[in-house]
C-alpha cells in the first residue's frame, strides 16, 4: 500500500457544531507523495476559531494520539489497522469530550 507517488492526499474530520467556538475541531490527515507503511502522518488540528488546539486528545483510527501545539501524528500502517474504527473524538482537560467525522473540505 502506498500514496500515488506525485500527490499529496488529505483526509479532512470537523466536529459536530458546539459552543463556544473554541470547543469545535478539525483534523487533517496528510498523506505525503509515495507514503508507504512506514511514512508519519502529520495531523493539524485546529479548533473553531482556526487557531492550533495546544492539549488535547484526538481519538481517530482506533487511536489515541496526543495533540501539541496544533500538531499529531500517525504512521500509515496505524492509519491502516484502525480505519475502520467508528469512534472520533477530541477530549481535552476540563471540557466535554466533542465528537466528529470525516468530511469533505
Amino acid at each position: 500500500m502506498k500514496t500515488p507517488p506525485d500527490k499529496n492526499v488529505a483526509f479532512y474530520f470537523v466536529s459536530q457544531e458546539v459552543d463556544p467556538m473554541e470547543d469545535r475541531w478539525s483534523a487533517r490527515v496528510h498523506f505525503p507523495p509515495g507514503a508507504v507503511s512506514e511514512t508519519t502522518l502529520p495531523i493539524d488540528v485546529m479548533d473553531g476559531n482556526e487557531e492550533p488546539v495546544e492539549d488535547a486528545v484526538l481519538e481517530i483510527f482506533g487511536q489515541r494520539l496526543k495533540v501539541t501545539a496544533g500538531a499529531a501524528s500517525t504512521t500509515y500502517a496505524e492509519f491502516i489497522a484502525g480505519v475502520h474504527s467508528i469512534p472520533v473524538w477530541m477530549h481535552r482537560k476540563g471540557k466535554k469530550p466533542v465528537p466528529g467525522g470525516l468530511t469533505f473540505g
